[in-house]
């Protein structure tokens, strides 16, 4: 599943497609890119046709245009963060 950088972050209300068709599911605040998420019943039926559950996994989607005004805000962003993924790489 697909979800923007913001989304990630802030967390929020996203569509999923399911065998029943599309559901609402919570996306957690802080979530990661790889981490997946369990719709519980919403998976394929075994043979007593009991439902398992659908794994979703999330990937945060990069977009390739973005606006003047959205670069100025990721420029904000960037001056207050204090993030820095590459700290304990090397």
């Amino acid at each position: 599943m697909p979800v923007t950088p913001s989304e990630a972050i802030l967390g929020g209300s996203v569509e999923v497609p399911t065998i029943d068709g599309l559901v609402k599911m919570t996306v957690p605040k802080g979530v990661r890119p790889g981490q997946r998420l369990r719709l519980a019943n919403k998976g394929y039926p075994d043979a007593s046709g009991k439902r398992g559950d659908q794994l979703v996994e999330i990937q945060i989607a990069i977009p390739s245009e973005v606006s003047d005004e959205e670069i100025a805000l990721y420029q904000q962003i960037r001056e207050k963060e204090k993030f820095n993924p590459r700290q304990h790489w090397l």
